[in-house]
């Protein structure tokens, strides 16, 4: 907890060990009256860092006597999945993620609610309610590195999204059960940070996050100070219609995916089109060690939204690469 916030629990429910469910919350008071950022992690389970390191760099820089309004953060939104390094809540195998409906849109009314639910609930009730702006942090995990922020049209999230400062922007919207629908639907401007992951530059990505959310409260008038003006940004098309432009690259077998040699931590963080790259990985039999697949890039030059970093333990099936061409033309670049 860092000294210059509160903290408390909020309460969930009861697990069958007769431990507490519960949910930490910091929450910071400017010396102004102001809106309200939420700032959230690890809703899946198994994006701990550095979405954990984030928010706590986070706390840490900010001085409430410069701050209008409130910071409220959950740094650890489904400690069960945490706790099993899972994305789904063990027990009742739900994505957190999906399972924030209003009574009406179920049609029927579930006389008691699963533990994904409550989550749900226990979130929505005592942090999303509350908020004028969120941003929610996700990671690749431990075997990949990801890199853009989700904005929708509405023009603030956007300006939000242009703010944080990161290179690949990618145009979304918000679906029925995600928790950035809810925080829309009660009120929010939102946008989710997808920063880092793979177990690589940990501290560069904690710091850069943690200077593009500092930079999207100058943006709200929640911090004094020059915004910092973004770097060349790619813009790319995610929403309904427009799936197509992601190309995704999955494992046809399990095995170790090892990414080309040029494929860096480094390049992912940068960003920027990459190119001259045929295969981007190779999936390789762990155990008769032949080579059964190679991921190869489709584009001239490509944007890696998420990409294997290092050495990769894979699921048939799971995702290897996440891929926009840059050329493409659902593609914009900002200035």
């Amino acid at each position: 907890m860092s000294p210059k916030s509160s903290f408390r629990w909020l309460p969930v429910t009861t697990m069958p060990d007769g431990s507490d469910l519960r949910l930490p919350l910091h929450v910071v008071k400017g010396a102004r009256p102001g809106p309200t950022l939420g700032l959230t992690g690890a809703i899946h389970g198994n994006e701990v860092t550095p979405s954990v390191g984030t928010i706590r760099r986070v706390l840490e820089l900010l001085d409430p006597e410069e701050l209008s309004g409130t910071v409220m953060a959950v740094p650890i939104a489904n400690p069960l999945g945490v706790g099993q390094l899972s994305r789904e809540t063990p027990g009742d195998g739900q994505n957190v993620n999906a399972v924030f409906f209003e009574p009406d849109q179920t049609k029927y009314t579930q006389p008691v609610k699963t533990v994904s639910e409550q989550i749900a609930d226990a979130l929505a009730a005592g942090v999303l309610a509350h908020l004028d702006f969120q941003i929610d942090f996700h990671s690749g995990g431990d075997n990949h590195s990801v890199h853009m922020i989700e904005f929708t049209q509405d023009p603030v999230s956007k300006g939000m999204a242009r703010a944080f400062n990161m290179p690949i922007l990618l145009f979304d919207e918000w679906r029925p059960g995600q928790m950035w629908r809810e925080s829309e639907r009660l009120g929010a401007k939102v946008i989710v940070a997808e920063c880092g992951g793979g177990g690589a530059l940990y501290n560069e990505w904690v710091e850069r996050s943690a200077q593009g959310t500092l930079n999207v409260m100058r943006y709200l008038d929640m911090l004094p100070g020059e915004i910092a003006p973004p770097p060349t940004q790619y813009v790319v098309r995610g929403d309904s219609g427009h799936e197509h432009n992601a190309n995704i690259l999955k494992p046809k077998e399990g095995g170790l995916i090892v990414p080309d040699e040029a494929i860096t931590p480094q390049v992912v963080f940068d960003g920027q089109p990459v190119s001259g790259i045929p295969v981007l990985g190779e999936l390789l039999n762990m155990y008769d060690l032949t080579v059964r697949q190679k991921f190869e890039a489709p584009f001239q030059r490509t944007l890696l939204i998420a990409a294997v970093v290092g050495p990769a333990w894979s699921y048939p099936g799971t995702y290897a690469y996440i891929l926009f061409d840059a050329d493409g033309p659902d593609v914009e670049m900002l200035d």
